[in-house]
């Protein structure tokens, strides 16, 4: 039996459109799901009212993504604080992760040098510690069109925030857009899993605009080009065990289609036993 078990991320749903994700990751069998924080602020005040939501679609709150604030620009203070606030939120709700999403540069206001980092990565790293204390892990999202975008400034912010405290979120389209072979990466940071995000993708085939990076179109499990089948096997290798959310966007295809191909993909491919 896998120790992996399946959630679905609400995201591509909307926050308006939260509880008919839910319906339709229920209807799809997975037992779990990611949210926003847009989802918390609509429920901070009555978390018993949400969690009342859950029993009803028979769900289990997993973990939330925050953070992807511009810096410099977002205040540091404000950051931590309201991140607190999250992991109060997940702690009534019966959660254990926070999903940290790292800042965005500021086109208006770009960093000179690596020291520039430092700051929102000493911040990142206060949220680490505090997170902690609270039973939560802080797991790092590194992330295309962050300040976390490849493996060097991955290590280099987790080596200003606290290496300790810190978890990583291993997403299986970032590494594929890093170009980061997964199979070394996950045996050498395993220790420091905490979480998983498990994304197929497709090169992106609309028109390109001058400049522009390389795109690409998350797509259902199996139908994109990502051999996802290695990434689960070397996540059991390493002895991964808990939760990995399944990230989908709105295409072509209606999300509830999608979330229940993907796992009807993930039970009969992948061999998760959900």
């Amino acid at each position: 039996m896998a120790d992996i078990e399946l959630a679905c991320h609400t995201s591509a749903w909307g926050d308006d459109g939260f509880i008919n994700a839910l319906s339709d990751i229920e209807r799809a069998g997975f037992k779990g799901i990611e949210t926003t924080t847009g989802v918390v602020e609509q429920f901070e005040d009555r978390v018993e009212v949400f969690n009342e939501i859950l029993v009803q679609h028979q769900m289990q709150l997993v973990a939330i993504t925050a953070g992807g604030a511009m810096w410099p620009g977002m205040s540091l203070e404000e950051e931590v604080e309201r991140s607190l606030n999250i992991v109060r939120f997940l702690k009534a709700a019966n959660a254990k992760i926070l999903t940290l999403i790292p800042p965005r540069p500021n086109p208006d206001q770009p960093l000179e040098d690596e020291a520039d980092l430092i700051p929102a990565a000493t911040a990142y790293g206060e949220i680490a510690r505090r997170t902690e204390e609270h039973g939560i892990l802080a797991c790092l999202h590194p992330e295309i069109g962050t300040l976390v975008n490849d493996q060097k400034s991955l290590e280099r912010f987790i080596e200003h925030s606290d290496a300790q405290a810190m978890r990583l979120c291993v997403d299986s389209a970032f590494l594929a857009q890093a170009e980061i072979p997964g199979a070394k990466f996950i045996k050498e940071n395993k220790k420091r899993i905490g979480a998983v995000h498990l994304r197929d993708m497709k090169p992106w085939t609309g028109k390109k605009k001058k400049g522009e990076e390389s795109r690409f179109q998350t797509m259902e499990l199996g139908k994109g080009t990502l051999d996802l089948e290695e990434f689960v096997d070397t996540l059991l290798a390493a002895e991964f065990s808990g939760w990995a959310t399944v990230e989908l966007e709105k295409g072509g295809k209606n999300l509830a289609l999608q979330a229940l191909h993907s796992h009807q993909y993930a039970a009969q491919t992948l061999d998760l036993v959900l």
